[in-house]
């Protein structure tokens, strides 16, 4: 559990005192005012507590989990094998991504799938400096030297190639380790990192970005997104809709004020990790444009339309993974949501 949702929940306790001194207990069981008791919350994030989360630690330091029945929340910093987490029962959520989970559950069996996507689209990007050997376009990929980290960043670079007919064979492939100086030092052409993250860092050093953005170049699959288990699905539906409200109104605030989540990371959150002041605020004003991207100002956060998962699943099929859309994604707990409560739709940047 958070400090700030000790100190909330601390706070909402003794504001109860009198009416009621049993303490909240799992599953759906009714508070002493009648509304449901969820128990305690766990997620599972990706990464380190930065400011890719803000939506998060806004709903967790202004009380919207304990709003919408949970007794608490335990932000877990990754990264992590998201997914197994999930499925063993460890977290109750998961930030993963579309490419990510759709693995797991088609070679796996995973029992999970996505019910939200917090980024419309992914980040990934292949960076590379100003000049005669900058990655402009998918075809400058022949050839060149792409620096990845370990995990999956190959495997997505490749099924860019096969998504505009280029063999990935004729891409050389360097272990960069999460270090982009690689790039600046001439020892890769290109590095395979994150819109919100690697490119910022560069910017902020000074160096010229060519920025080769996936998701505009044949790979539109889903960023961030949450992962809860089939049985949370069907037997916890209301809890995993109360999850999903307390989401919804946190990132409302996160995508109309990006400076309130960073703040959060900067001071508590992360407030350990020595990040840097400058790019997290750059990468919160960065996100919205993925978590709020104008197309879905009619249907509402974290909600994938038929046509985003069609685009999805075809992305994720360049990568080798063939799935099904109704193995991967269930919308169906937004729909319901947004439905009950259209006035979650209006999200002002």
């Amino acid at each position: 559990m958070s400090i700030r949702t000790r100190t909330v929940l601390a706070a909402a306790s003794a504001a109860v005192l009198l009416a009621s001194l049993t303490a909240c207990s799992g599953g759906a069981d009714a508070s002493s005012d009648g509304t449901a008791s969820y128990g305690d919350l766990a997620l599972q994030l990706s990464f380190v507590k930065n400011s890719q989360n803000s939506g998060e630690y806004i709903a967790d330091s202004e009380g919207l989990y304990l709003a919408e029945g949970f007794s608490g929340v335990d932000l877990i910093a990754g990264p992590t094998a998201v997914e197994a987490s999930v499925a063993s029962g460890k977290a109750d959520v998961g930030f993963s991504t579309a490419l990510t989970a759709a693995n797991v559950i088609a070679s796996e069996g995973m029992p999970v799938k996505i019910v939200g996507a917090v980024y419309q689209l992914n980040a990934f990007t292949i960076l590379s400096v100003e000049g005669p050997k900058a990655i402009r376009t998918p075809k400058d990929l022949e050839g060149a030297r792409i620096g990845i980290t370990a995990g999956t960043a190959q495997t997505i670079v490749e099924a860019l190639a096969n998504a505009n007919g280029i063999d990935p064979s004729t891409i050389e492939f360097v272990p960069a380790e999460g270090n982009p100086a690689l790039l600046t030092n001439g020892e890769v052409d290109g590095y395979f990192g994150l819109d919100t993250n690697e490119r910022i860092v560069l910017e902020q050093q000074g160096v010229k970005v060519v920025s080769l953005p996936l998701a505009e170049n044949g790979l539109p699959f889903a960023g961030t997104s949450f992962i809860v288990t089939d049985d949370a699905i069907a037997n916890d539906r209301e809890r995993v809709k109360a999850f999903l409200l307390a989401e919804i109104k946190g990132w409302t605030q996160a995508v109309a004020d990006p400076q309130k989540g960073v703040d959060l990371a900067l001071k508590e959150y992360g407030a350990d990790l020595g990040l840097n002041a400058e790019k997290e605020s750059a990468q919160g004003a960065v996100q919205v444009g993925y978590v709020y991207p104008e197309s879905i100002a009619a249907t509402g956060l974290f909600l994938l339309t038929p046509d985003a998962i069609k685009k999805n699943i075809e992305a994720i099929g360049y990568a080798g993974v063939k799935i099904d859309a109704k193995d991967l994604f269930d919308m169906s707990l937004l729909e319901e949501i947004y439905e009950e409560h259209p006035e979650l739709l209006k999200v002002t940047k």
